[in-house]
């Protein structure tokens, strides 16, 4: 397995290969390592803690946004057209591809993030040593509880966004294989998480202090564990009839974590050096004449007009008016111009659009700026997550009391109606809160994964990503992609659909 996964740490080489002969001063074996760098343990955790709050909003996800009709796009950079057009193309799994960085990025670093987790578990629990940091401070217990969450999350998050991959819980693995699903990859991740949240609560001491500028308090801690694993567990299912098969076992327990998550937003700022929200970044990012970069698509505008006049599709000719929203959120949040800043008609029209994202925007154009702020997890998400829990329960009237809620934004900003309790408002509300509420500041896979749970995706959309090329050469696997007009509903190893059928939110191109 340690020519799919590599360590990397500043100023370090690890080889797990013995010492040889002669000395070389840039190598160490990992038990040198370990005996000779007294704080690497607390390096390897945070580095662990680090790439996956980084990845889990990593700019990489725009293409999710782009598949999710919430972004459009006609730019070449990252290959963010392909992601944007229709007819839906085939996912293009060529390591020379451009747009291969989405997966790639994803792949990389939570696996790296995995591994330095497993390496900093493997000192405390397999070779019995305390971990401190350099003033000597014991930090065993924190880094137990950092790297367990670490793990979980990175595990979780490629069962969420791969069809398949290898858990990875042992530094001595020698698998050469991907020999397990999406859905054994999430369920390991949950049981980290879990494993987390009960040292965490048993930790007296607790200390989370492994993302640069911020600090954690134990109750802020178990609040996001307990949010992750309702956001993952509840991003299992790649259609609506799997969301419905997975049962009320399962939707029960995405409640109980969302339940024990977050009540108010979770919100981080920026540090220089520090973290920071690159897909928010991205989809704020305005051109010199106020356009934005990677704009809202139509979508959003379709969806919020109260006279029904805006179309799926952007017009051949002409220039789309504002629109007039009985969302009174919709102005805060979103701009209008008539500019089409840089979008290209040669490349379609119908990915055209005249609007802009204001929420989250910050006058450095970019959320990478000392006091910049970053959501990171909004308690309305956890609101929805709750709604869509009671809503797989059947509890039609149990998920429009929460969505009826006056502290609910759509109620409390938006001052709309009270969404009936029955099943087609409810998923129409639901899609519609995450298009305008959480749009990017959900993080890399939303609201790709509830639409892709509830037969929302346009047809041909790929619903999960193949394994990279470059894994599958390594093992001397197969290459194999999803997505594309000709494979609507086309079917996963698993048995899982792979590609979306044409039952979206509007009709496929054809």
């Amino acid at each position: 397995m340690k020519n799919l996964l590599y360590l990397s740490l500043i100023a370090l080489s690890l080889s797990a290969c013995k010492n040889t002969d002669f000395d070389n001063p840039t190598t160490l074996t990992n038990q040198e390592a370990v005996d000779q760098i007294k704080d690497l343990g607390l390096k390897l955790t945070t580095s662990s803690v680090q790439t996956v709050f980084s990845t889990s909003t990593s700019a990489s996800g725009t293409h999710f946004s782009l598949l999710a009709d919430q972004t459009t796009n006609t730019n070449g950079n990252s290959s963010w057209w392909d992601f944007a057009n229709e007819p839906r193309l085939r996912l293009n799994n060529n390591t020379s591809y451009r747009g291969a960085v989405t997966w790639n990025t994803f792949y990389n670093s939570f696996y790296q993030a995995n591994l330095d987790a497993t390496l900093a578990l493997d000192i405390i629990e397999k070779q019995g040593k305390k971990i401190y940091d350099t003033q000597g401070n014991d930090r065993t217990q924190d880094c137990l509880v950092a790297a367990y969450y670490a793990k979980g999350i990175a595990q979780g998050y490629l069962g969420v966004i791969f069809d398949r991959g290898i858990i990875v819980d042992d530094v001595n693995l020698s698998t050469k294989d991907f020999p397990d699903s999406y859905k054994a990859l999430i369920a390991n991740g949950i049981k980290l998480i879990d494993k987390s949240i009960a040292l965490a609560e048993a930790n007296s001491q607790f200390k989370f202090d492994f993302l640069s500028g911020k600090s954690f308090s134990k109750s802020d801690f178990i609040k996001l564990a307990n949010s992750m694993a309702a956001r993952i567990l509840s991003s299992e299912a790649r259609d609506k009839a799997e969301a419905e098969k997975i049962g009320d076992a399962q939707w029960s327990k995405v409640l109980a974590y969302a339940e024990k998550g977050f009540t108010s937003d979770f919100i981080i700022t920026t540090v220089t050096g520090g973290y920071y929200n690159q897909l928010l970044t991205n989809l704020v990012q305005r051109n010199s004449d106020g356009s934005g970069w990677l704009p809202p698509d139509v979508k959003i505008a379709y969806l919020a007009d109260k006279t029904g006049n805006t179309p799926k599709f952007y017009p051949l000719t002409g220039i789309l008016p504002n629109i007039s929203s009985n969302d009174k959120r919709f102005d805060s949040y979103f701009g209008y111009t008539t500019s089409f800043g840089i979008f290209i008609e040669s490349r379609g029209r119908g990915l055209f659009t005249n609007w802009y994202r204001k929420r989250w925007y910050n006058s450095a154009n970019t959320l990478n700026s000392p006091g910049a702020v970053n959501p990171y997890f909004l308690a309305e998400e956890i609101r929805l997550l709750k709604a869509e829990s009671k809503f797989w329960l059947k509890d039609y009237a149990g998920a429009a009391s929460l969505l009826n809620d006056p502290a609910a934004a759509r109620k409390a900003i938006g001052t709309l109606p009270d969404v009936a309790a029955n099943q087609t408002d409810l998923r129409k509300q639901l899609h519609y809160e995450y298009a305008i509420e959480i749009d990017g500041a959900g993080g890399a896979f939303l609201p790709f994964t509830f639409m892709r749970r509830n037969n929302l995706l346009v047809g041909g959309t790929p619903t999960e990503y193949p394994l990279p090329q470059l894994q599958l050469d390594l093992v001397k696997q197969p290459v194999y992609t999803f997505g594309g007009n000709a494979y609507f509903g086309e079917k996963g190893k698993y048995g899982e659909v792979a590609t979306a059928a044409d039952e979206g939110w509007k009709a496929a191109e054809k």
